[in-house]
C-alpha cells in the first residue's frame, strides 16, 4: 500500500503559529520587554487509528526565549480553504462528540527558557468513529495585556496539525480536475503547469507522480521528468487541490529578480522577473518548438494502486531571438551580395575597357 506520511500541504496556514508571541517597544520606548518566541514538534501527525481503539503521541515545545512562559493546551479543526492548500482552523461545533476523544498530559504547564517540554496526547477513538478527523493542537502562551506607555503586544499561538484516519467506511476516490499549462506559448522558460485535483472521497489522500516532457504527444524521448507532490501533501475529502510545477531547464530563462535575498515586487505586487544567460549551460537547452507534458499520478484506494492520467500542449518561440538572428542573417546576406555585385561591376568595367582598347589599335 502507497501511503504518504509525510507533510501535509495545508502546514502552510500553521506557519502564520511558527512566532507565537512578541512583546516590543513602539520606536519611542525607552526600554524592551523580552520576546517570546516557541518551537513546537512536528509539523504535522498523520495518524491511522481504528474504531475502539486508541494512541499516544509525544509533542514537544521549546521555549526559546529568555523568560518562562506559560502555556494552556487547546484543541480546534480544520477543513480545506480553496484550492491552494490553505487550511481554515476553528472551534469544534457544538455537540460534536470528536473533540471529546482528544486528551492532553499536562494541559497546563510552565516552559521554562531553553527547555524542551513534553506533551502527551491521547485520542481515544470510540468503535462508532469512521472516516477521517482533522484536529489542531494549539500551544496558548498566557501573555498579559501591556498597559506600559509606548509598548505594543502581538498575540498568536503554535500549532500542531493532526489527521487521523480510521481506515473504517471510507471511500478513497481522487481525480484529475484539470491539468493546464499558464500560457500556450512562451518567449522563454519557465513554464507552469496546474494540477487541479478533486478528492471525491471522505478521507484525505496525497497523489504523488511526475509530468514528463517530450517532442511527440506518446513522449517518446523524455526531455524533462519534473516531480507533482513531492512532499506528499494531503487534498481533503469533498475539495479541490492545485499543484504547481515549472519547467525552468532552458537557455535563456526567466528567473526573480532578487535583491538581499528576496525576490523584488512591482506596484501591482507582482514579482519581477529578469532574462538570465548562463553561458556555462549547453546550446542543447535552447527551447524552441512544440512541446508535449504527460501527467501520470497515483494514488492507493485501499484496494490498489489507481494511476491518473492527462495531457497538455504549449510552445516555446523565442521570437525576439529569432528576429535577431534573421536581422543578422539579413545583413550578412546584405553585404555578401554588396560584394558579389561590386564584383561583377568592375569586372565589366574592365571588360568594357580591354575591348575599347582593342579597338583603338585596329584603327590605327
Amino acid at each position: 500500500m502507497i501511503r504518504s506520511w509525510r507533510v501535509i500541504g495545508v502546514a502552510a496556514a500553521v506557519l502564520l503559529f511558527t512566532t507565537v508571541a512578541v512583546v516590543f517597544p513602539a520606536p519611542k520606548a525607552a526600554a524592551a520587554e523580552a520576546a517570546i518566541s516557541l518551537t513546537t514538534s512536528p509539523v504535522t501527525l498523520d495518524l491511522v487509528i481504528k474504531p475502539g481503539e486508541s494512541t499516544t503521541k509525544d509533542l514537544q515545545l521549546k521555549n526559546n526565549s529568555k523568560v518562562p512562559v506559560e502555556i494552556n493546551m487547546k484543541l480546534q479543526v480544520f477543513a480545506a480553504d480553496g484550492d491552494e492548500g490553505l487550511a481554515v482552523i476553528t472551534d469544534p461545533k457544538p455537540g460534536d462528540p470528536s473533540a471529546s476523544w482528544v486528551h492532553f498530559s499536562p494541559s497546563t504547564f510552565t516552559a521554562q527558557p531553553g527547555v524542551f517540554n513534553t506533551v502527551k496526547m491521547t485520542i481515544d477513538l470510540p468503535k462508532e468513529a469512521s472516516l477521517g478527523y482533522y484536529y489542531v493542537v494549539v500551544f496558548q502562551p498566557v501573555i498579559q495585556s501591556q498597559t506600559k506607555p509606548g509598548t505594543n503586544t502581538v498575540k498568536g499561538s503554535n500549532a500542531i496539525l493532526v489527521l487521523v484516519d480510521t481506515q473504517s467506511g471510507t471511500e478513497r476516490q481522487i481525480e484529475v480536475a484539470d491539468f493546464s499549462v499558464s500560457k500556450k506559448v512562451y518567449e522563454y522558460l519557465p513554464t507552469t503547469f496546474t494540477v487541479n485535483i478533486h478528492n471525491g472521497g471522505n478521507i484525505y489522500l496525497a497523489p504523488i507522480g511526475n509530468i514528463f516532457i517530450g517532442r511527440d504527444r506518446d513522449i517518446t524521448k523524455t526531455i524533462a521528468a519534473l516531480d507533482v507532490n513531492s512532499a506528499g501533501s494531503n487534498v481533503l475529502p469533498h475539495s479541490n487541490r492545485n499543484f504547481k510545477v515549472k519547467w525552468s531547464d532552458g537557455f535563456p530563462v526567466h528567473k526573480d529578480k532578487i535583491v538581499n535575498g528576496q525576490p523584488v515586487a512591482d506596484k501591482s505586487g507582482k514579482v519581477i522577473q529578469k532574462l538570465e544567460w548562463n553561458t556555462s549551460s549547453s546550446f542543447s537547452k535552447i527551447r524552441f518548438g512544440k512541446y508535449y507534458a504527460r501527467l501520470t499520478l497515483v494514488y492507493n484506494n485501499g484496494k490498489r494502486v489507481v494511476p491518473l492520467t492527462g495531457i497538455v500542449s504549449f510552445w516555446v518561440i523565442p521570437w525576439k531571438f529569432i528576429l535577431v538572428g534573421l536581422v543578422i542573417l539579413l545583413l550578412i546576406g546584405f553585404a555578401l551580395w554588396m560584394i558579389i555585385r561590386r564584383g561583377i561591376v568592375r569586372r565589366i568595367i574592365k571588360l568594357r575597357k580591354g575591348k575599347g582598347g582593342q579597338r583603338g589599335t585596329t584603327a590605327a
